[in-house]
């Protein structure tokens, strides 16, 4: 009896060293960075080069997935004037992108990652029409709208500063699948600046 025991007392006293090794072990692997879970941004290139307003949410799944999503809405104000007179074709109103990102880097505060993202989009296309008065050849304009769906890749790099805010830059391509009148091509580049919480 005195032998069983001991070996109770031994076995429970290396099995409670073992949890404590091994919390010890995970808390100092894990970094405060990756024990924080969502993330938001504001794309201010495209805010000062194009008047577009972009603001991104990210979810990390863990260390190497994350899902998010960007909405970009554009200010058709600064556009719309010019849009009949120059050589530009469409005129994007609005993007929904969903994205899934895999950190190709395992550094927590800086990184390089790769993307995958659908780009829901629609704007105004114009359509040039040549007609003929009987005396002249003259060029009529029209205004539609579109809509479309586009799939893309991006790569990306992300620095991270004490341990909250965040450098989030990318760039990438996607084609639209649907509609012959939408851009064939739409791009995805930003510099982004953000907290992660």
């Amino acid at each position: 009896m005195k032998k069983i025991s001991y070996l109770l007392g031994l076995f429970l006293s290396v099995s409670a060293f073992a949890q404590t090794n091994e919390t010890i072990t995970t808390d100092t692997i894990v970094s405060p960075i990756l024990a924080k879970k969502n993330e938001v941004k504001i794309d201010v290139l495209n805010g000062i080069a194009n008047g577009k307003l972009g603001i991104s949410y990210e979810r990390f799944i863990n260390k190497d997935f994350s899902v998010g999503i960007t909405g970009m809405m554009f200010n058709k104000n600064s556009k719309t004037d010019d849009f009949l007179t120059d050589d530009t074709r469409t005129l994007i109103d609005y993007q929904v992108i969903p994205y899934v990102r895999y950190a190709m880097s395992k550094s927590a505060t800086n990184l390089y990652y790769l993307e995958g993202f659908v780009n829901f989009n629609g704007g105004e296309f114009k359509e040039l029409t040549t007609l003929n008065n009987g005396v002249a050849d003259y060029v009529v304009v029209t205004r539609n709208d579109y809509s479309d769906i586009a799939l893309g890749g991006s790569v990306g790099y992300k620095l991270y500063f004490k341990e909250s805010f965040v450098v989030d830059l990318n760039v990438g391509i996607g084609k639209n699948l649907f509609n012959e009148d939408s851009p064939s091509t739409v791009a995805r580049l930003g510099i982004n600046l953000g907290y992660r919480f």
